[in-house]
Parts: structure tokens; C-alpha cells; sequence
């Protein structure tokens, strides 16, 4: 927390040293998200396989020149969710009749996860058509898993000529939510055209995230103040 503190006061310093030019700039992406949550340790530990969100971006830059600019930015990497469904049973005959077991087990998460950014984007001429250049710095993050769980088990007797003599179920229902925060780096790509006060531009950004690495690939707007 103390490195974010510190690089949000010598971007905050910077800024006013400089606040007489127009070097603002505004960005916003949106794109695919990539949660890098498809391992088979996490897949065991979440008990399903969660899918990959649509995701966005906002930053606010400065540029110090035309080649380093400093950003703050927030990023939305989506919900990642997951369900999965077991069933299992058998049945045998008895001399009275056949008895029926079965159990089904349902299970949902939803994974959200949320950044807030700081850094640096290094590029080429800035005021060239065309340019690209690599970005990197600390992000503030936020891991939010919902989770659902819910077991049902019946039993089914019935005589010789199919009509039901008992039925007996017992199950459970749980849900909850596990959040996890941190810091770490992050570090991307990008290659754009600029149109008068406007770019538009390809990204891939990787977000650290303890020993995961979601991503986000997108296409970015940018109004040049």
C-alpha cells in the first residue's frame, strides 16, 4: 500500500508542475478477459471451470513528453462463472420390489475481479499516425468468489408392480462469498492510430494476481485534450 501511496504522490507532483500544458489525455478499452482460473488446481479447488467475461477499462494519462506518459486507471475484468451438476445412483430388486437411489450435487461460483492501476506507458513518437509501446506499473486488486453449493440424496421403494411405496430425501443447501485484496505488478502492449485528438488503438494487459495472470485484450479509445 505504501508503494501505491508514493507513486500516486509523484504522479499527483508531476501533474501540477505541469497542469499549464494539455498533455491530458482520456482512455477507455473494452474487450475479452482472459482469468487464467483454468488450471486443474484451481479447477479442483473451485470444483468447476469458470468462462472467460467481456471486460473494460478508464485511465487518465499525462504525458511528459512524446515518448513516457503517466496513467491512473481502473479496471472491470468481468464476472468469470462457473456451474457443474453430478448425479450418480443405482437400483436393485428386492423380493417386495425395486428401490432407486439417487444423488445429485449442483455447484455455482462467479468470480469477479476488479484493479486499480498506476504506472507508466512508454511508447514511440506519440505524435506520430501511428505508434506502439508497452505500459507497466502497481495495481491494487480485488478477488470477490460467490459461491453456491446444494446436495439433494432420495430414495425410492416401490412394489413388483410399480407403485410407490415410499419416498425419503435429506439434502443441503450453502452459499457464501470469499473476497481476497492485494498488490502486484501489471505490464501490456500497444499499438494505436491517431486521428486529430483521437486514438484508437489494439491492448493486451496482464494483471498479477498472487499466482494467477487474467488479462485483458481490448480495443481502447483515446480523446487527447
Amino acid at each position: 500500500m505504501n508503494r501505491l501511496i508514493l507513486a500516486s504522490a509523484i504522479l499527483f507532483s508531476a501533474s501540477n508542475v505541469m497542469a499549464t500544458e494539455s498533455n491530458f489525455y482520456l482512455r477507455s478499452s473494452y474487450g475479452k478477459v482472459d482469468t487464467d482460473f483454468s488450471s486443474r488446481e484451481t479447477q479442483e479447488t473451485l470444483g468447476v471451470e469458470l468462462s472467460n467475461p467481456k471486460g473494460w477499462s478508464v485511465a487518465l494519462g499525462y504525458r511528459l513528453n512524446n515518448f513516457i506518459s503517466l496513467e491512473a486507471g481502473y479496471a472491470d475484468l468481468g464476472d468469470a462463472n462457473g456451474s457443474d451438476t453430478d448425479i450418480t445412483g443405482y437400483s436393485h430388486d428386492y423380493d417386495f420390489g425395486p428401490y432407486t437411489y439417487r444423488r445429485e450435487e449442483n455447484r455455482e461460483r462467479i468470480l469477479s475481479l476488479k484493479s486499480k492501476m498506476l504506472g507508466m506507458l512508454l511508447t514511440t513518437d506519440i505524435t506520430k499516425d501511428f505508434y506502439a509501446g508497452v505500459r507497466t506499473g502497481l495495481h491494487s486488486w480485488d478477488a470477490d468468489l460467490k459461491h453456491k453449493s446444494s446436495l439433494n440424496i432420495q430414495h425410492v421403494w416401490a412394489d413388483n408392480n410399480g407403485n410407490v411405496l415410499d419416498i425419503e430425501g435429506t439434502g443441503y443447501k450453502v452459499s457464501g462469498k470469499d473476497g481476497t485484496q492485494d498488490e502486484d505488478l501489471y505490464y501490456g502492449i500497444s499499438a494505436g492510430w491517431n486521428y486529430n485528438n483521437w486514438s484508437l488503438s489494439l491492448e493486451h494487459t496482464i494483471f498479477n494476481m498472487d499466482k494467477e495472470k487474467p488479462s485483458l485484450s481490448s480495443l481502447a479509445l483515446t480523446y487527447n485534450f
